[in-house]
Parts: C-alpha cells; sequence; structure tokens
C-alpha cells in the first residue's frame, strides 16, 4: 500500500500536469503564473480548458490562465498570501476582473488526501464490491449521484457498499479522474444516515484504491461541514483548495 511520500509523489505530478508547472512551483512559498497550456495527463472535466484555475497548496500557490489576464494577475495577485487567496474580498476583486472578459469564478472547493499511515480498516457493516463492468446497473439510479459520475473523461472504477440483506445502505464509489489518481464519492440514504457508514464505506474504498497503486482522493465545499468530517473520520487530511471559472451565463 502506498504510503504518505507516495501519496504526495503521485499526486503532486498530477497536480503539475493539470496547472501547467513544475513539482517545484507546488512547493511554494509564494504564487506562481502559468499560461493555460492543456498538458497531456492533465485531468479533464467539463470545465476543461476554463478560462482561468487556482491551486492552494501548502505555502503557495499556482494560478493558471489565459495569456491576455497574466498580466493583470501578476500585478494584483502574484505578492498576495496563498493562504488568504480564497478570502471573500480576494475572490471578489478577482471574479469583477474576470467579468470584463465574459468569465466568473463558478466555484470553490477543498480537497483531501489520505493520511497515508498504513491502516486497515475493517467493514462496520456486511459489504459488496462492485468492478467496473458491474457499476453500469447503477446509470439511472438516482440514489448514487455523489458516488458515480459516468461520465467518458472519468469513468468509474471501482464501488463498495453497505448492506442491510439485499438492501443498499450507502455506496462509495471512484472515478478514475487520472491514471493515477482516483476520486471518491459517497451517497448514504436517508433512513440510514448518523450510524458511520459514509466514513467506514469512504476508507473501506480508500485503502483498496491504495493497494491497487492509485491515490484516492475525496473533494467537498467548504460549507459542507458533514461532508468534511467523513473525510477526516475516514483518514484522510486536507491538502488543497481549487477555484475554477466558467464564461458568464
Amino acid at each position: 500500500m502506498l504510503d504518505r511520500n507516495g501519496i504526495w509523489e503521485i499526486a503532486g505530478r498530477q497536480l503539475a500536469l493539470d496547472y501547467s508547472c513544475t513539482m517545484e512551483d507546488l512547493k511554494g512559498p509564494g504564487i506562481t503564473v502559468t499560461k493555460a497550456d492543456l498538458w497531456e495527463g492533465r485531468r479533464i472535466y467539463d470545465h476543461d480548458g476554463c478560462y482561468m484555475k487556482i491551486l492552494c497548496l501548502g505555502t503557495g500557490a499556482v494560478i493558471r490562465t489565459q495569456k491576455e489576464m497574466i498580466p493583470w494577475v501578476t500585478k494584483n495577485l502574484e505578492e498576495a498570501d496563498p493562504a488568504w487567496l480564497f478570502e471573500y474580498p480576494m475572490l471578489r476583486r478577482l471574479d469583477r476582473e474576470l467579468n470584463t472578459y465574459g468569465h466568473e469564478i463558478a466555484d470553490v472547493h477543498h480537497y483531501y488526501l489520505p493520511i497515508g499511515d498504513g491502516r486497515e480498516t475493517s467493514p462496520r457493516f456486511p459489504v459488496r464490491w462492485y468492478e467496473e463492468e458491474e457499476i453500469s446497473s447503477f446509470e439511472d439510479d438516482d440514489r448514487f449521484g455523489e458516488a458515480f459520475v459516468f461520465g467518458a473523461a472519468y469513468p468509474n472504477v471501482l464501488a463498495v457498499a453497505a448492506m442491510d440483506g439485499e438492501t443498499i445502505m450507502g455506496m462509495a464509489g471512484a472515478s478514475a479522474d487520472s491514471e493515477r489518481i482516483w476520486q471518491i464519492g459517497i451517497d448514504v440514504m436517508p433512513s440510514y444516515r448518523g450510524k458511520g457508514i459514509g466514513a467506514n464505506l469512504t476508507a473501506l474504498l480508500s485503502e483498496e484504491i491504495m493497494r491497487r497503486g492509485r491515490v484516492p482522493f475525496y473533494g467537498t465545499a467548504e460549507s459542507h461541514i458533514l461532508s468534511q468530517r467523513v473525510a477526516i473520520q475516514a483518514g484522510f487530511h486536507p491538502a488543497w483548495a481549487e477555484a475554477y471559472t466558467r464564461k458568464v451565463r
């Protein structure tokens, strides 16, 4: 199973591809500004190639943007403290400038990585595992909108369900967002919440992903405290934050 150093090495190399930068740029301190090139091996999402993406990681940050925005970003943000880059006044200032180019801030998310302490989690409930070819049966099942994404660029590759007889109490699924890092999503049925199902399934899935030589990561919104607690209880810790933009609707 991957240890802490292996986890960070793989995740860091992926983030460098995503943000058109080097591993050294990720280590900080300070802010690095890069041109929004699309490097082979990057994670591809619906907003891929978006006007601007911002990564905050430790004491540093990388701002990847289109070339016409680089002078403004360099002048106004390059000396900012990465720790406070996503405070609302700073985001509002950035959003106003983006508006002049027909874009706006779309979202800010927090992301978590496993601690990498070699833990082995035991199932607290009967579980059932699903491999990639079995997951397609859930495509039209709206109970699992977080566990599964069904996107061509990030296929569902592995899942684990907590079972009450033949009833699914909760489901954790992994999507291959890139070759080496897989994202975890979790759904727990309303009548089974508050029993620790989400954290247990997330831990089980995370450990199995690492046994397969991949790095699991977990993303959630800043305001979703319950989701953040699931990540921490499952053996994850805060690793980075990202913001991305979209065209003004």
